[in-house]
């Protein structure tokens, strides 16, 4: 047995030095560059790519299995080039890789271009014009390829390279359709010793540009430094003290440079499907942010984490990336911008179990929730209080942009309604959200609000506000719209309701106007289809109604205003006495119906102090065009004593007609309608005839009656 041992020990001895001299005599006897013609031959009929080595090539067989290339360039044919080499090194340790190990001097990889082009055509350089054998030819080895490498990845490797050195890298694209290139160059990666189980240092760095036209767009650095552990057997990997920075400048920045830094420790175990990333640190200028976040089973994600972005100054960050500042009345707002969240939620979602954002001085608190799956976005806030006004534009820029709009308005008027869409019908249809928005108090136009809730579903087309609503001025505000965009032409629907608002105290506080009093009350129910101005006009159609009681129309007593008129007219020359202008009423109202863009009314109804106004007629908004009659009856039961009117217009109804189109100067669209005078004058006629009847017959009547009681 012993005799047995010697000899196959022998017998190993003699062939491992037989394998040393054989990799020794065949490294110095064969010598690749030789071969080059034949290896670009065969490049160019099994790949279809031009291959040139231009450099030697260099190797080793034992105990390093190593090679070297030096200066290689690949395109296809009739295409401009598509890669090069400056230098690649690469042996691998004979003895270990037998025992399942890979252990390799350092990896060098030098001078790696890529040029991709895409030609104004569509073409581009890295696309073969290959036939179909070959295509299906390239396919069956790709596959027999993919499966013998899945039949081999159930092995567990252990790692032990020296290092790996990626210098001089270099990316370029260039899309001559839009005119565009982008260059990522200077691309260097080194490492340290790399083996399993252990942490080893690596850092990356890059730089990239964007044209656009041969012009620069967008600049950027990079450099990213970390240490990794790699447990292939356990697919456990880590990334340990991760930083990184981003150096950006360019146009998008206004000529201004913006560093990003990023720190974080990033773990991933893809045998138990868990990810996370703990001691986050981002930092944007002044703008901070920190927390952390993990995923566990990546088949249905659950997504756990926080995040927290401590207070920080929107103007100074919008300055430092190249924005403008956002101007407001009250400089000192916009000071103190803060936003938390815990994320803890169901598989497939994306859910801020908890959310908080800070403006200022209000606070809003509610949470929030995106259904990976659906695309489904929940969204719940509630704020406590809020002046707008604060964030208002200053009264130079708010007056600019009101004359700007006023006179787009008054073109639009006077032409035809535009015609250009106005829903981006797509992206509607695309929307799933449900959100609840409340506010428990607002200021804003000077106008105090409370209690505003805003509550929108939007589901497979339909997007349906259901709410929005508001209280204000002892009233309310109750409205609901709805928008389908499901079927081919648009529809929307509103329903609004006003209640119970004191409109005297809102005017004030809007207008500081002190000229109209009382309560308002409205409802309409209003449908409109199309996609477009000139749709909705010649498409509306519903109801309205308003109606405002006990109230008051301040600077102007209105039966004084006519009873004076009327004097003119009669020629009277009547002197009133100044009293107080004020016109109360008791009750003002109107409805309206509306079928295609006519509006029509046939009830309005006031009744103001002495007289009653009334009024009846209709509004063709597609004609742009107004006919509607207004009346003033004076009652003399209620008529102040402070104007002598004529007996004979008293009970006659005083018509204004306006007739026209709505560019027509006032003064020619209403005018009165002076044949009540005849009317007038008819009935004075009639007055006196019956007055004198009236009066033959109690004569006559009273005569009797004193014969009859003996008077």
């Amino acid at each position: 047995m012993k005799g047995l041992l010697k000899v196959v020990l022998g017998l190993v001895a003699f062939i491992v030095v037989l394998i040393v001299a054989g990799g020794a005599i065949l490294s110095t006897v064969f010598d690749p560059n030789e071969y080059k013609p034949e290896i670009e031959k065969a490049a160019l009929e099994n790949s279809g790519v031009e291959l040139k080595i231009n450099g030697d090539i260099g190797w080793s067989v034992f105990p390093w299995l190593g090679l070297e290339v030096n200066k290689i360039d690949v395109q296809y044919p009739g295409k401009q080039q598509l890669a090069s080499l400056n230098q690649a090194q690469v042996s691998v340790r004979l003895p270990a890789l037998l025992s399942g190990q890979v252990e390799m001097q350092s990896v060098v990889v030098d001078g790696l271009k890529l040029n991709l082009v895409k030609e104004a055509d569509g073409s581009s350089n890295w696309a073969a014009d290959v036939s179909t054998k070959q295509v299906e030819k390239s396919s069956e080895d790709q596959g027999s390829s993919t499966q013998a490498s899945a039949a081999e990845s159930g092995a567990a490797i252990a790692l032990n390279i020296d290092s790996i050195q990626i210098t001089n890298g270099l990316i370029n694209y260039l899309d001559k359709t839009t005119e565009t290139e982008a260059t990522l160059s200077d691309f260097n990666m080194t490492s340290g010793q790399v083996v399993t189980n252990a942490f080893f240092p690596a850092e990356l760095s890059f730089n990239a540009v964007q044209k656009v036209k041969g012009e620069e767009q967008i600049k950027a650095g990079a450099n990213f430094s970390a240490e990794f552990f790699l447990d292939l057997t356990n697919q456990l990997y880590k990334i340990k003290g991760l930083n990184s920075e981003l150096a950006l400048s360019g146009k998008p920045l206004g000529g201004k440079s913006l560093t990003i830094s990023t720190a974080a420790d990033i773990e991933a175990d893809l045998a138990k499907q868990a990810l996370s990333l703990n001691n986050l640190n981002l930092s944007l200028a002044n703008l901070k942010a920190t927390g952390a976040l993990a995923v566990n089973n990546f088949a249905s994600p659950e997504i756990s984490g926080k995040l927290s972005v401590p207070a920080f100054d929107l103007n100074k960050l919008l300055v430092s990336v190249g924005q403008a500042e956002v101007k407001t009345t009250d400089a000192s707002v916009l000071k103190a911008i803060s936003f938390d969240t815990e994320l803890a939620g169901p598989a497939n979602t994306v859910t801020a179990k908890t959310l908080s954002l800070k403006l200022d001085d209000t606070s809003f608190n509610g949470n929030a929730a995106y259904d990976l799956k659906s695309g489904n976005i929940t969204l719940n806030l509630q704020g406590d209080k809020l002046n707008a006004d604060r964030y208002m534009p200053p009264a130079s820029e708010s007056k600019g942009n009101a004359d700007a709009q006023g006179g787009s308005s008054a073109q639009a008027s006077s032409g035809a309604y535009s015609k250009d869409p106005i829903l981006p019908v797509e992206a509607l249809r695309g929307l799933e959200l449900d959100t609840k928005l409340g506010l428990k108090s607002l200021h804003v136009s000077n106008m105090d609000v409370s209690n505003i809730v805003l509550q929108v579903n939007a589901h497979g087309g339909l997007i349906k506000a259901s709410k929005i609503d508001a209280d204000l001025y002892s009233g309310s505000v109750r409205n609901n719209v709805s928008v389908d965009v499901r079927g081919k032409t648009p529809k929307i629907t509103s329903q609004k309701n006003i209640s119970g608002i004191q409109i005297g105290d809102m005017l004030k506080a809007m207008a500081e106007v002190d000229q109209l009093t009382g309560e308002l009350n409205s409802s309409s129910n209003i449908t409109l289809r199309g996609n477009s101005v000139h749709d909705f006009v010649n498409s509306m159609t519903g109801t309205a109604k308003v109606n405002m009681k006990d109230g008051e129309l301040h600077g102007i007593d209105m039966a004084q205003t006519v009873c004076q008129g009327m004097n003119n007219v009669s020629s009277l020359g009547v002197n009133t006495q100044e009293v107080d202008r004020s016109t109360p009423f008791a009750n003002m109202g109107a409805s309206a119906r509306i079928k295609n863009g006519v509006v029509n009314n046939q009830d309005l109804k006031a009744a103001l102090d002495a007289m009653v106004l009334s009024g009846k007629g209709s509004v063709n908004l597609p004609k742009q065009l107004l006919d509607y009659r207004l009346g003033f009856m004076v009652e003399k039961n209620l008529f102040k004593e402070t104007c002598s009117f004529p007996d004979k217009l008293e009970g006659v109804e005083i018509p204004i007609d306006c007739k026209g189109g709505f560019n027509t100067p006032p003064a020619e669209l209403c005018k009165p309608d002076f044949s009540f005078i005849g009317d007038a004058l008819k009935k004075q006629v009639k007055d006196k005839a019956k007055a004198k009847v009236e009066e033959k017959i109690k004569d006559k009547l009273g005569g009797k009656l004193k014969g009859l009681f003996g008077n």
